[in-house]
C-alpha cells in the first residue's frame, strides 16, 4: 500500500512539474511573439520615414533644382506654425505636428469643411502668392482655396502611420554662388510620427520605452540634409 501510494505521490509531483514547464513555455511563446510583433512595426515605422524622407528629398531637390532663381529672402517664408517654400513653378506649404496637435490658429488649412489636414503640400503657384507679406513680414494668403486639391500632393500622405514635419530649415550657403549663375541651398527637415507625446521635448527622438506617451513600436522620427543646386536669386 505504501509503495502504491509513493507511486502515486511521484506521479502528482511528476504531473505538477510538467504542468509549471508548459506553463512557463507558453508564457515565452508568447512573449516572444510579443517581442516578434514589437520589432516587425518598429521596422515598418522605420521603413516609411526612410521612404518619405527620400521621396521629399528627390522632389524639393528637383524642383528648386530646376528654378531659374531662387532666393532665400523672398522664397521662402517661416511662422509659428510652419513656413512656405516657392520655387517658382510649385510652392511647398508645411505645419508641423506640434502646430496640427495644439490647434494653432496660423496652421494653413484648405477653405471649406471637411478638409484633410496640411502637413506637407505641394501646389502649383507660379505667380508666388504663398510667399508674399504683409507690412508685418507675414504671409498674406493663410488658406489653400478648396479648388486645389485636385492639383496639389500632399506628400506626406495619412497612412498606417501618420507622419508630420517636425522641423524644416532652408539657408544659403556662404560663397555658394557660381559663376554660372547658380547658387547652394541648404534644406534640413526632420520627419517623424504624428503623435509629439511618443516624443522627446526637442522632437529629435522618441521617448524610451516606460516614459510617459512612450510608442516604441510605432515611433520614428528622422533627419534629412540636402544641398541643392539653385539658380541664382540674390537675396
Amino acid at each position: 500500500m505504501n509503495h502504491v501510494a509513493e507511486q502515486k505521490g511521484f506521479t502528482i509531483i511528476e504531473l505538477m512539474l510538467a504542468m509549471t514547464f508548459v506553463s512557463v513555455l507558453l508564457i515565452a511563446i508568447a512573449l516572444t511573439i510579443v517581442q516578434i510583433g514589437t520589432i516587425y512595426n518598429k521596422g515598418i515605422t522605420l521603413k516609411e520615414v526612410n521612404q518619405s524622407g527620400r521621396a521629399i528629398s528627390d522632389d524639393l531637390r528637383r524642383t528648386i533644382g530646376s528654378s531659374s532663381t531662387f532666393a532665400v529672402s523672398r522664397s521662402v517664408v517661416t511662422t509659428q506654425a510652419g513656413g512656405r517654400i516657392c520655387t517658382g513653378q510649385f510652392s511647398y506649404i508645411w505645419n508641423t505636428a506640434d502646430a496640427l496637435t495644439q490647434n494653432n490658429p496660423s496652421v494653413v488649412r484648405f477653405t471649406g469643411s471637411n478638409q484633410p489636414q496640411i502637413r506637407l503640400l505641394k501646389v502649383p503657384d507660379s505667380s508666388g502668392q504663398y510667399c508674399e507679406r504683409n507690412s508685418q513680414g507675414a504671409p498674406t494668403v493663410t488658406t489653400v482655396q478648396t479648388t486645389t486639391p485636385s492639383t496639389a500632393v500632399e506628400l506626406l500622405k495619412s497612412g498606417d502611420r501618420t507622419l508630420s514635419i517636425h522641423q524644416l530649415a532652408v539657408t544659403q550657403q556662404a560663397n555658394g554662388r557660381s559663376a554660372a549663375g547658380q547658387q547652394l541651398i541648404s534644406l534640413t527637415f526632420t520627419i517623424g510620427t504624428g503623435d509629439v507625446t511618443a516624443l522627446t521635448t526637442d522632437r529629435t527622438s522618441c521617448s524610451p520605452p516606460g516614459a510617459p506617451g512612450s510608442n516604441f513600436a510605432y515611433c520614428a522620427v528622422q533627419q534629412f540634409s540636402l544641398v541643392i543646386r539653385a539658380g541664382d536669386g540674390v537675396n
